[in-house]
């Protein structure tokens, strides 16, 4: 018996080396929960707008049995309205979008950032009743680098603030050009890695 505890420590230990344990998910780490953000959708072949939303959240406690080797945020878009079109808007929709998460704080000892993006995050829409409901995304996990600073923002220094920016891009029949898309974001997940 002590034999199969001492193994099984040994191989936890050798998979977190490995960075093959995660955490459990962190819900909602920056925030982002129902943020709204309004993209004015230009002409083009694909209907392509600016997307940009800030959410402040407060310290977390983050019980680290080991140092982490990384952390992923996992993208969450609850639901997706459009206004203003010209013409019925289209049943389904395919979205694409190319997206920044920056992370930040303002300590005394002088502000400090963390940022991760993910450039082909992909979803489709589907028409429900006077919005539209989210699936299949893909593409959506933002592996933030500078891992230090981040557990830093996260865990002491007071309030923080994070912002998603990039660009959205969408393809449906009749086109969505002149619309206002408005992206209800989710809160998505943050997972460690160790």
């Amino acid at each position: 018996m002590k034999k199969s505890k001492l193994l099984g420590g040994v191989l936890v230990l050798v998979l977190a080396a490995c960075g093959m344990i995660s955490s459990p998910p962190i819900e909602n780490p920056f925030g982002l929960a129902g943020q709204q953000t309004q993209v004015s959708l230009g002409p083009s072949s694909q209907a392509t707008g600016n997307l940009s939303v800030n959410a402040t959240f407060n310290d977390a406690t983050l019980n680290l049995p080991v140092t982490p080797t990384g952390f992923n945020y996992n993208l969450a878009v609850q639901n997706v309205s459009f206004s203003g079109c010209p013409s019925t808007p289209p049943q389904t929709v395919s979205v694409s979008m190319s997206v920044t998460a920056t992370v930040s704080d303002n300590p005394s000892s002088g502000p400090r950032s963390a940022t991760a993006s993910a450039s082909n995050v992909q979803f489709t829409l589907t028409q429900s009743g006077s919005g539209y409901t989210v699936s299949n995304i893909t593409g959506g996990t933002l592996s933030f680098s500078n891992l230090q600073t981040l557990l830093d923002i996260l865990q002491n220094g007071g309030q923080n603030t994070a912002n998603l920016s990039g660009t959205v891009s969408t393809t449906s029949n009749p086109d969505l050009a002149g619309c206002t898309m408005t992206i209800t974001w989710g809160g998505g997940q943050g997972v460690l890695k160790f």
